[in-house]
């Protein structure tokens, strides 16, 4: 090639698209999840000692906030409370679209509670509200960016080491119902589905943005939270913190090391200090082109859809 043309190709300008607005509520991603405790002092110093969290402080209402290893405030609460989850907490990008979400709930007839309160923990107002199963939502403003956060984040060298929330399961009863209201109200995008032999959904796969879910839907007897997850760097950081964690006594290691077929991260799950299951994990999907995805279709008779690597989980995990 000559100089000339060589000089000529460079010179082909670059375009890049803007940023899409995120759908519906106009959700981005996962900010932080509150969890409740009988001693929020102790479950954070159990996430300290053992989880890989950092103790980022406590309020006056007795709730500990621990941070991860990437750029949020917090990833983690624990509240004042018997075992359970209090709040996902999903993140929009400014004051505007907080209440652009506030107008859209009140025209959809959902009942919202506001906090406008401002302090060392909250540094703007949020909103609260329930879907129809009563899964605990919460609009706050936070980081926006369109990579998603672990894969912007330098590799920590700590082990264990979560970086952010990305995605919350719950339990439901009414399937059909939780899926039409995360479609719709809530404005997520179906990445997939794990299927029953009538093809009814044993689990539905939401996202937000590029990353393969924020929320997840598991079929079951009673609604509520399943587990919470935290992303780690990669996937030799997934088999750093399974190895660390199963040399500690007190750590209850329920499954995993594991790779999902929907989402396909690799994945390790364990008990926090009050018994809530949790999950780190890496290497989640990114969906780069909504107009050309397609939501996939798994069968739960498939073990794939549990894990590739073909194990299945302990009936303490189900």
């Amino acid at each position: 090639m000559s100089v000339h043309a060589q000089s000529t190709f460079l010179q082909i300008p670059q375009t890049s698209e803007p940023v899409k607005k995120p759908k519906g509520l106009g959700i981005h991603r996962t900010g932080h999840v509150t969890l409740f405790s009988p001693d929020p002092a102790a479950s954070a110093d159990f996430a300290v000692r053992h989880l890989g969290f950092v103790h980022a402080g406590h309020d006056d209402d007795g709730r500990h906030y621990l941070a991860g290893h990437g750029p949020d405030a917090y990833s983690l609460v624990y509240a004042p409370g018997e075992k359970g989850l209090q709040a996902i907490s999903y993140i929009v990008t400014d004051a505007e679209a907080l209440e652009e979400a506030a107008a859209a709930l009140a025209k959809a007839g959902v009942a919202v509670t506001r906090d406008d309160r401002t302090s060392r923990f909250r540094q703007g107002p949020s909103i609260r509200f329930q879907t129809p199963a009563g899964h605990p939502i919460e609009l706050i403003t936070g980081l926006a960016p369109d990579v998603p956060v672990a894969a912007s984040t330098r590799r920590p060298t700590a082990v264990p080491a979560p970086i952010a929330s990305d995605h919350v399961v719950m339990r439901t009863v009414d399937m059909d119902a939780e899926i039409a209201y995360a479609s719709t109200t809530l404005g997520l995008m179906e990445s997939s589905r794990i299927q029953l032999p009538d093809n009814s959904p044993l689990m539905a796969f939401f996202r937000a943005n590029k990353l393969y879910h924020c929320l997840a839907l598991a079929r079951a007897d009673v609604n509520g939270l399943h587990h919470v997850q935290f992303t780690v760097k990669d996937g030799p950081a997934v088999l750093e913190a399974h190895e660390a964690m199963t040399r500690n006594d007190e750590v209850e290691i329920l499954w995993g090391p594991v790779r999902h077929g929907p989402g396909h991260n690799v994945a390790i799950y364990f008990r926090d200090h009050v018994g809530h299951i949790m999950e780190f994990s890496s290497e989640e999907e990114t969906i780069l082109d909504d107009e050309n995805y397609s939501p996939q279709r798994w069968s739960g008779g498939d073990h794939r859809s549990m894990d590739e690597w073909g194990t299945f989980p302990p009936e303490s995990f189900m």
